[in-house]
């Protein structure tokens, strides 16, 4: 049945909205509904960033009465049509059909309905190639709305006049998507008008209008299109071809399995979400009427198949059923059949597989790269980038690093990233969460296996974190040198460290040294990385840069934030402790008492550590110290959010207090790399808020009163544009091999 999902999974339900606030955007349909029966003005469609018409709300004018709610086909569903209806193959007369996509059964139906002074409303290609719906009530007219068009149209005000048309008395036949006439009969309060027809078509899903104009831009030049046909029967039904129609007489044809939007939209790829998981696209259907092209028209006879396109027509009320009495003798064939051969070939089920990665891909990058190049890679799943690191890490301070890095190349850069995954990774290991929420990541590959990631992915980067200290990269031998890397393939190193002094064999250093000067960009994170590259590499030319957490923009980590499922704490100072003891838990326990305020406790993520980290500590329970333990990366980035001020012998428990621009006291961490601070907070002229002794942290208390960041926003600054030169020289500049370039994406962002 259309209604076996409950939807309130659709709902935001923690927030209370009466309005379709509530609907969380992926589910939106953009039926327009909403925007309809608002009667204050405060709703209307807008385009969002993937060129989905989506409702805005403007809370200035919304009184919150609930009517757009009620009206949204899918926060408040109505199905009530037959959920076994009976099914026709029908055939237009030649001159019907001629002009129809398959069979010709709507403009059947709507030639009827204007015959007897009714009106139609359908979607029509208008001369600026947006796609609209339109309103007619003449012959001539009803050419504008025939035929299939494969793009998300824009509703508009249709569903107000088709109520006005109807409260007038009119006949009006209502033809659209599933979804589109449930956002009709939503609009119209399901309320039964005797001069309504609908009419739903069998729907795959459609793109945004954006996707087909860029695809026009880039294919044609939209200056030179006249008209668009997305299905013509001028080289056979069966066909599936689409043709432009330039203003200079040419038509330009082209077939699904090579063009690159019909690619897009027949895999899926530039579906909306909602179109995976349709409400409507099961019986019972939406329409009195759905129509859809008979694919197995020749299982029920030859006088089904002559070769100029068949429709499919159910009949889902019993207005449907007398109306399909009166046009039999307008058809060519009305011929009964068992809608149970139908449904293998038509889509009738609720789910549909959209290829996440690839719709991401697509939708991300298709402002800024060739249509052609981003349906290409979406389709055979290869990236602009492989990210080779420790993005898994059971550590804060690796999961951000790793997000920031992953936001800025996709989100800044627009290019296509895949993170490799952990080749050496246990069995059985759950991705972290901001991995299953965010990435792409490729399936484990044997050390040995990494070389077929070249067939994958155009470039490779190394970093940020400690991927050079030699106890964590002895296990995985060159790989975090990128030895796998074949000569076409761009090698970059972004902000990576050795962390500790480099302690490898001779050998090890030979062969690392090998590698890492075959790369074509080297830039490191701390001054000690940057002296060993030069000293014991012979990589001279690495460039200091800073840490992607410092140059991520800090709407990335609010959006995280936003996902937090704890947001009840506030006036605290925040302490995040890496390695901890009993000396750290004494003088913690005296800054909370000092200080008279609760001290909010985090520890490292592993939670294998975790127990064992905290009775370190030995609290002995007189001050307010609230240990939150077992937390995610999104609960970390809004206590340090939230913060008053905070304590930290972490390297990004320290970057984060400088994000958040937050009072600060960090304890130099010799174990994880001590230099590192140094490298990071002199430059900002913040080295006096670093400490070297747990005693410290209340003979410096003062610290964390006030910190004026003016100074340290001044040369962040310059640094952030530093590095962000730095990296797009690395990923935009062209790669020569043996004398010709092999690899060179141009850098063509507008907000450059």
């Amino acid at each position: 049945m259309g209604n076996d999902r409950d939807p309130r999974d659709y709902v935001f339900t923690d927030r209370g909205y009466a309005s379709v606030a509530a609907l969380k955007k992926e589910y939106c349909s953009g039926c327009g509904a909403c925007a309809n029966v608002c009667e204050y003005g405060a709703i209307r469609m807008i385009h969002d960033r993937d060129g989905f018409l989506v409702p805005e709300i403007d809370g200035s004018k919304c009184v919150n009465c609930g009517k757009c709610r009620r009206a949204c086909p899918v926060l408040s569903p109505v199905y009530d049509t037959n959920p076994n209806p009976r099914c026709y193959a029908v055939m237009a007369k030649d001159d019907t059909r001629g002009k129809s996509t398959a069979g010709g059964a709507f403009g059947v139906i709507a030639e009827k309905v204007i015959r007897d002074g009714g009106y139609v409303c359908g979607a029509q290609l208008m001369d600026d190639l947006t796609t609209k719906y339109t309103i007619v009530n003449t012959m001539d007219d009803l050419d504008k709305i025939r035929g299939t068009k494969y793009v998300q149209s824009d509703t508009g005000d249709t569903f107000t006049r088709v109520r006005e048309l109807l409260e007038n008395g009119e006949k009006v036949l209502f033809a659209g998507c599933p979804c589109q006439v449930a956002g009709l009969k939503g609009a119209l309060e399901n309320k039964k008008y005797d001069g309504l027809l609908t009419l739903d078509v069998v729907c795959h899903g459609t793109p945004s209008q954006k996707v087909f104009e860029k695809y026009i831009d880039d294919v044609y030049g939209r200056e030179n299109v006249k008209d668009f046909s997305f299905r013509t029967k001028k080289y056979g039904y069966s066909c599936f071809n689409q043709e432009a129609h330039l203003k200079d007489g040419r038509d330009i044809p082209s077939n699904f399995l090579a063009d690159p939007y019909e690619k897009c939209m027949h895999r899926s790829i530039a579906l909306k979400d909602i179109c995976g998981d349709c409400p409507f696209a099961q019986t019972p259907r939406q329409g009195d009427f759905t129509a859809g092209d008979l694919f197995s028209a020749r299982r029920f006879g030859q006088q089904c198949a002559d070769g100029k396109g068949t429709s499919m027509l159910l009949t889902n009320t019993a207005k449907a059923e007398h109306m399909l009495e009166e046009i039999k003798g307008d058809c060519k064939l009305c011929q009964e059949i068992d809608f149970a051969k139908v449904k293998g070939r038509n889509r009738f089920g609720r789910f549909m597989n959209i290829p996440k990665a690839s719709r991401r891909w697509l939708y991300n990058c298709m402002d800024y790269q060739p249509f052609d190049k981003v349906v290409k890679y979406a389709d055979e799943k290869r990236y602009d980038v492989g990210i080779i690191g420790l993005w898994y890490g059971r550590n804060y301070g690796s999961m951000a690093t790793y997000y920031a890095l992953h936001q800025i190349l996709t989100r800044k850069y627009h290019l296509s990233v895949l993170m490799i995954e952990n080749p050496i990774k246990p069995e059985g290991e759950k991705h972290i969460q901001v991995a299953r929420d965010y990435y792409d990541v490729s399936r484990r590959r044997d050390l040995k296996d990494m070389a077929s990631l070249n067939a994958r992915c155009d470039s490779f980067i190394v970093g940020s974190d400690q991927l050079w200290n030699i106890w964590l990269s002895r296990p995985y031998k060159q790989m975090y040198y990128l030895d796998f890397v074949d000569e076409y393939r761009k090698r970059i190193a972004y902000g990576t460290s050795f962390g500790i002094e480099y302690k490898g064999t001779e050998e090890e250093k030979l062969i690392s040294g090998a590698e890492l000067r075959k790369f074509d960009h080297v830039s490191v994170r701390d001054d000690y990385s940057k002296q060993a590259c030069a000293e014991l590499f012979g990589v001279n030319d690495a460039v200091k840069v800073l840490d992607p957490t410092l140059i991520c923009p800090v709407e990335e980590y609010r959006k995280l934030e936003e996902r937090s499922t704890m947001k009840d704490e506030n006036n605290y100072i925040l302490a995040y402790i890496l390695d901890t003891n009993e000396e750290i838990g004494r003088y913690l326990e005296q800054l909370s008492i000092a200080k008279k305020k609760k001290i909010l406790l985090l520890l490292d993520e592993p939670p294998w550590l975790w127990d064992e980290k905290y009775a370190r500590l030995k609290l002995s329970g007189c001050a307010n110290i609230v240990i939150k333990g077992h937390i995610g990366l999104y609960e970390w980035l809004w206590y340090f959010s939230h913060a008053q001020s905070v304590v930290t012998d972490s390297f990004h428990g320290t970057i984060f207090s400088i994000i958040n621009k937050k009072p600060f006291l960090t304890l130099s961490n010799a174990r994880r790399g001590a230099q590192r601070f140094v490298s990071l907070l002199k430059p900002l002229e913040l080295e006096n808020r670093l400490f070297q002794e747990p005693e410290d942290i209340c003979r410096h208390a003062n610290c964390l009163k006030k910190l004026d960041y003016t100074r340290a926003d001044e040369l962040l600054g310059q640094m952030q544009k530093e590095s962000f030169a730095w990296l797009e020289n690395a990923l935009f500049s062209p790669k020569k091999v043996h004398g010709y370039t092999v690899y060179d994406i141009q850098d063509v962002r507008t907000d450059k």
